[in-house]
């Protein structure tokens, strides 16, 4: 029997992909999109190091397991680092802001930042996101959002160490909102990958296939991509690869595919949790409160940033869940919630220490002995006195240092325009091949945009663009 072949094929289900898949469909030309999409397929792992999970993804200790087992990769005992093999992955999961700005960390040509540039300005417009995004002082695109009065003071407040800014919210479809978020509909309207793919399921040149891959090989002039699920193995054969799999699985895929053995940094800006308390209350009725001020460093030498979250319904029940003794104090809890400040610090690039390599069949995560927690803790005392000096909060707070990984911010393993073999050209085409593309996070190093989902977005539907004219 004669093997179909795919024109092109995207690997994962991510925002990345599916903005991809969104901008090059306009085109008219098919294309398949390669993920798994059953929650229930893999029980026979021996992964059983984890144990805590971020609120949101109370319940998804499977699918974590899954991740590692499906991509065969060991993890070192220090090592943080997460990863969900569901559809959409981690998207489904994130914290919901996103930088109101961007910043061209990475010097790259000037055409390409301002088309990556271009390309967000359309999607916000396009989706209609909640928040500003603003260039050069301009107010680009502007459906702002209410916070309390002693959080707006501080954007317009002078400090020599610090400057605020509200960022963008993962809330879309909000073409009638009118400033309060307390009457978003969460569910709906939360931008992850499974709301964002029932708003073009409909087009009928998007082909979803329900596999997770597991290795690519070249043959002559197509890819044979090898793929399982629950019930079978099964091989596509195909003519343009993009990978948007997520910084891990799609570096591990890569190095996989060039047998790369050298040693891959991924880049990511470790994560500092600390908790604040607020002098007055802050009144938010979402069960999962995003982000409503950046307090971001002046420092150009070590930027770091962090964000204000109020309390919410679903910290407080998994804070009850976890600790069942605190039950007949819920009441008192959410009481306190509304004036309890999260916040998390994320710490410059340079500070990264996340490693791949390859072990045998496996690749292997790792992290290596570095002790910073006393330079990590000055940061939050930096934060801490910033709030206190302005009144925000009482003289008390609390920290910790989750680990090398727990940020769940990766990137820049295979970055645009370096050097060798595990990089891309500013198309975002592999080095050296002719029809391998990345579209992830992978081929960003984002030292200042702590945020920096719109960037990535942005990438996609540029590099969409580009690959459904040719």
């Amino acid at each position: 029997m004669k093997k179909k072949i795919l024109d092109l094929a995207v690997i994962g289900s991510g925002l990345s992909a599916l903005n991809f898949a969104d901008e090059y469909s306009k085109s008219g030309k098919r294309i398949n999109i390669i993920s798994y999409k059953n929650e229930k397929m893999l029980t026979e792992n021996n992964y059983g190091k984890l144990k805590d999970l971020p609120t949101q993804m109370r319940g998804k200790m499977n699918n974590v397991k899954n991740y590692f087992h499906s991509n065969n990769l060991i993890v070192g005992n220090d090592c943080k680092v997460l990863g969900s093999l569901d559809f959409g992955g981690l998207s489904n999961y994130w914290g919901l802001q996103i930088d109101g700005y961007i910043n061209n960390d990475q010097k790259i040509n000037r055409k390409i930042f301002s088309s990556i540039e271009n390309h967000f300005l359309k999607f916000l417009k396009k989706y209609n996101l909640v928040g500003s995004y603003f260039n050069n002082k301009n107010f680009l695109y502007k459906k702002d959002f209410k916070i309390p009065h002693q959080f707006e003071s501080l954007i317009h407040k002078k400090n020599s160490n610090f400057y605020c800014k509200k960022p963008i919210l993962g809330f879309f479809n909000q073409s009638k909102f009118k400033g309060d978020l307390n009457f978003i509909n969460e569910k709906r309207s939360k931008l992850n990958s499974k709301n964002f793919f029932n708003n073009i399921k409909n087009n009928k040149k998007i082909i979803f296939h329900d596999y997770y891959v597991n290795k690519i090989f070249k043959k002559k002039d197509l890819f044979k991509v090898q793929c399982k699920n629950k019930n079978e193995e099964k091989n596509f054969y195909v003519k343009k690869l993009v990978l948007a799999s997520g910084t891990i699985a799609t570096t591990k895929l890569v190095a996989d595919y060039l047998n790369y053995s050298k040693e891959i940094k991924i880049k990511h800006h470790p994560r500092l949790l600390s908790v604040f308390f607020s002098k007055k209350p802050i009144k938010f009725n979402l069960n999962f409160t995003p982000s409503i001020l950046q307090i971001i460093s002046s420092s150009k030498k070590d930027c770091y940033s962090a964000d204000v979250r109020p309390g919410n319904k679903l910290i407080t029940e998994s804070i009850v869940e976890a600790f069942p003794f605190l039950k007949p104090a819920k009441l008192i809890l959410n009481f306190f919630r509304h004036r309890t400040i999260f916040s998390n610090i994320l710490l410059d690039t340079k500070y990264s220490n996340i490693f791949l390599r390859k072990n045998g069949k496996k690749f292997k995560l790792y992290c290596k002995k570095l002790n910073k927690k006393n330079l990590f803790n000055i940061k939050t005392k930096n934060i801490f006195k910033f709030l206190l000096t302005n009144q925000i909060i009482f003289p008390i707070y609390y920290s910790i240092f989750p680990g090398f990984g727990a940020d769940y911010h990766y990137f820049g393993s295979i970055p645009l325009n370096g050097k060798g073999s595990l990089s891309v050209d500013n198309n975002c085409k592999l080095k050296g091949s002719k029809n391998i593309y990345v579209v992830d996070s992978s081929v960003f190093n984002f030292k200042t945009n702590k945020y920096p989902l719109g960037i990535m977005i942005a990438n996609a539907r540029r590099i969409g663009e580009h690959l459904s004219k040719i």
